[in-house]
């Protein structure tokens, strides 16, 4: 249901607080004193029998309050909590939150209890958050509805967890160090509002600038990708994962698939999100400082400035232990160093000595940030007698000061003698740690972030884009197969799938012939949570020893398939050592991809041993395995367009169409796609300014590549862009664009159209226009806004033509609706 109705519960005007157990040691007191003694604005009602308490009389029931009701509490014990619900349904509130600490433990049939909830869920529209949480603050607003016994100040911070218990220990350790705090809940046992609810309604949240997340498991693998990754474009989500070790669960057909673990899953889901995962809970809090002060690292090569080296040697072991780069210094820094350090000791990490000054740290700081060959700065510093941590800590900001688009953090390691320049370093915005580790995994944090932010807007190549597989082939092997009763394909049939996709199968083994072969190999399983996930791996009978595997999420593309290959050692030696093209691998992935995606009736498949060679490839075995499904006349439920048995959306082929304008023109018609980034750059750069101001309502000469990318990588399960594209002399040009992007009440969307100067006037926007619309109604879209200047009557003129009627009219802007039969 998304952020349906949840200003009910996190943004409320009255709230009833329901069976409150009197007296000192009661969460439920607790959590009326925080509604009361917190400054809260709404009104807060008591529910139950007994007596007055924090000043209220109870009411006799829920709907004896003459009020209407915007969130109702449940705080008591689980035996009432249906007799509670009946009232809400009857006063017709729309957000309840259950306490019910430990529910599941407590309950008889905790899996049938959690079943009901839902129930009341849908038939009652109601939202509810819990059971088995602490309830939610919202210290910018003044709301402290939880058990929670701290006073936050207000943050940009964002912390969601799905454990009550260790929320409040965390929360605990925070208030201590004065963490301000945008939001907090836990979310318990998840009945309605899970993670990408919480996510989507931080998204859209002022205060909240970063958020941070322990998760157990995640409900909707769809459903979580799809937000996590509209909120990581703008700000960076962080997460601690437990169940490292866990394996994966469930039926295994492959060799790979038993080596891979429900974290691996879960780390890949996360990367192609744009998730930041870390390895502990308070390494969570030190990452959204770092990012919160210090701008994002472009690389991961690191200089070390310390005034000792046994610390420095701490950190040069975590940086390389965590795929960071000691950066080397270019020819003008070691020149420029010459005037503070002998020769011999210019290198990274820089050591000034135990008698290191403060302008020695300044000057050393100042020249790693400004070489070219540095991404960022840690300062390491030990106290020393004689030497003041106050001045060292003042060195190190106006070295910062000096070159402010890469990151310093600080490490001033004791307690007393350098008290005074920690705060310093706080007050100026420099992240500041306790030890070595910290600062370096702080550091490669910030750069993971930014690197996966770049990833989803990376514009990928072309590879095979007129690429036509024979569908029909595999799909009359499956059933086949099917009406055989035999859910394994045979090697014969399975090197036909193989071949139907231009995938390369050999019946004997390349290496026979040659030495200079390598055997790799390529898998793919279901996961209940994200569905299908591909492998890449060392293969061959040496699988299970080298252990040298990589995941993703399909579908991919060229670049999301070589990022799948760069995680593997194997990769880096073919690469790195033997000097081979990666584009057959790349190539190999991308297909495989489309098969994946094309056939939900594969369960798994396992394409072993793959022998690469410099420039191609040959699958010498291979296996398949088919879903239950698959011999069933039924196919696979599945949204209207996005297969149920994939975590991220695929292209929409089924909304392409070719058209005729009034000339005779034929135009294509078709959803937009990440490789359009240069053909839509061209587009824009041939727009005169009055056509730029009109679409984006104020001046615009230049579109940056950021913004392209945000044009051009789109979630197909949030919004659509079909793009009008003509064949010409150059090449294929895109001409006119359409934009459709859903509301978050999921029934509305906003619709803007672009077209090109010199195709204005010839029906084209009309065509784009209707075909969106149409587009719309099989999405069961209800309602469609758009927004024109008051100036553009061309625009008014079409929108009236189509249908639309005007809903809102301001000073410059016109808000326009269609209501969708």
């Amino acid at each position: 249901m998304s952020i349906y109705n949840l200003d009910f519960i996190f943004k409320p005007k009255t709230v009833a607080v329901m069976d409150v157990v009197p007296g000192d040691a009661s969460p439920s007191e607790l959590l009326l004193r925080n509604l009361l003694w917190r400054e809260f604005k709404g009104e807060v009602f008591l529910v139950g029998e007994g007596e007055n308490i924090c000043g209220l009389e109870p009411y006799p029931s829920l709907t004896a309050i003459p009020q209407k009701v915007d969130l109702a509490i449940i705080a008591g014990p689980v035996e009432r909590l249906w007799k509670n619900l009946d009232d809400c349904v009857k006063k017709g509130v729309k957000g309840v939150v259950i306490l019910a600490r430990d529910f599941v433990a407590r309950m008889k049939n905790p899996e049938v209890a959690l079943s009901q909830l839902y129930g009341y869920v849908i038939k009652h529209n109601i939202r509810i958050l819990g059971p088995n949480t602490l309830g939610f603050l919202r210290p910018h607003l003044k709301i402290n509805a939880s058990v929670v016994p701290h006073r936050f100040d207000p943050g940009t911070l964002a912390f969601i967890s799905d454990s009550s218990t260790l929320a409040s220990a965390v929360l605990d350790w925070a208030e201590k160090k004065k963490i301000g705090l945008s939001f907090f809940t836990s979310l318990g046992d998840k009945v309605d509002i899970d993670l990408a609810d919480m996510i989507d309604y931080l998204g859209l949240d002022y205060h909240t600038r970063a958020l941070i997340v322990f998760i157990n498991y995640v409900k909707s693998g769809r459903k979580f990708i799809s937000a996590a990754r509209a909120f990581s474009r703008t700000k960076p989500i962080m997460v601690v994962k437990n169940g490292r070790y866990f394996s994966f669960n469930g039926e295994h057909f492959t060799e790979i698939s038993k080596l891979i673990t429900k974290y691996d899953i879960y780390d890949a889901a996360f990367r192609r999100a744009g998730i930041v995962r870390v390895d502990e809970i308070l390494e969570l809090f030190y990452v959204a400082e770092s990012l919160a002060k210090q701008p994002r690292p472009k690389g991961r090569r690191l200089a070390i400035v310390t005034n000792s080296g046994g610390p420095a040697a701490i950190a040069v072991d975590t940086l390389r232990g965590n795929n960071g780069e000691l950066a080397k210094f270019s020819p003008e820094t070691k020149k420029a160093f010459r005037e503070i350090l002998p020769d011999k000791r210019i290198k990274n990490p820089v050591d000034l000595l135990s008698d290191g000054s403060p302008s020695d740290y300044q000057k050393a700081i100042t020249l790693c940030l400004k070489d070219p060959q540095v991404d960022g700065v840690v300062v390491l510093h030990t106290p020393e007698f004689g030497i003041n941590s106050e001045e060292i800590a003042w060195a190190v900001v106006r070295a910062s000061q000096q070159v402010k688009f890469k990151p310093v953090l600080a490490c001033f390691m004791g307690e007393e003698r350098v008290n005074a320049g920690r705060k310093l370093l706080s007050e100026q915005n420099i992240p500041n740690f306790l030890t070595p580790v910290e600062t370096v995994k702080s550091f490669l944090y910030m750069y993971r972030y930014d690197h996966l932010l770049n990833l989803l807007f990376e514009t990928p190549g072309t590879l095979r884009e007129n690429f036509t597989p024979d569908n029909e082939k595999v799909r009359k092997i499956i059933e086949n197969a099917a009406k055989n009763d035999r859910f394994c394909l045979s090697k014969e049939e399975t090197f036909d799938v193989l071949k139907a996709y231009d995938i390369n199968v050999s019946d004997k083994s390349p290496a026979q012939d040659s030495q200079d072969w390598y055997p790799l190999a390529i898998g793919m399983l279901k996961d209940p949570t994200f569905g299908a996930v591909i492998s890449f791996s060392y293969g061959g009978p040496a699988m299970k020893a080298e252990r040298d595997i990589s995941l993703g999420l399909p579908p991919l593309n060229q670049t999301l398939a070589k990022r799948i290959l760069e995680r593997t050692n194997i990769y880096k030696y073919l690469i790195n050592e033997k000097n081979f093209s990666s584009v057959p691998l790349e190539e190999l992935l991308v297909l495989f991809s489309h098969l994946i995606v094309n056939f939900p009736e594969i369960k798994e498949i396992e394409l072993n041993p793959v022998w690469f060679s410099n420039g191609t490839y040959a699958i010498s075995d291979a296996k398949i395995w088919l879903e239950d499904f698959a011999f069933l006349p039924k196919k696979e439920p599945h949204t209207y367009y996005c297969p149920a048995h994939l975590a991220i959306c695929p292209y929409p082929n089924q909304f392409i169409f070719n058209v005729c304008l009034k000339d005779g023109s034929v135009v294509t018609i078709r959803p937009i796609k990440p490789e359009d980034e240069p053909k839509v750059a061209a587009m824009f750069s041939s727009l005169s300014e009055e056509t730029m101001r009109l679409r984006f309502m104020q001046p615009r000469n230049h579109i940056s590549h950021e913004e392209l990318a945000r044009i051009c990588h789109i979630d197909y399960d949030r919004e659509l862009t079909l793009v009008a594209e003509t064949k010409e002399e150059e090449g294929r040009r895109i001409i006119g664009m359409i934009n459709l992007l859903r509301l978050p009440d999921e029934e509305s969307a906003e619709m803007a159209l672009l077209v090109a100067d010199d195709w204005q006037g010839k029906g084209l926007g009309w065509l784009l226009c209707t075909t969106m619309l149409q587009v719309a109604k099989q999405l069961g879209l209800k309602k469609i806004w758009m927004e024109i200047l008051c100036e553009n009557v061309r625009m008014q003129k079409l929108a009236e033509k189509l249908g639309f009627k005007m809903k809102v009219r301001e000073e410059d802007v016109i808000r326009v609706v269609k209501e969708l039969d």
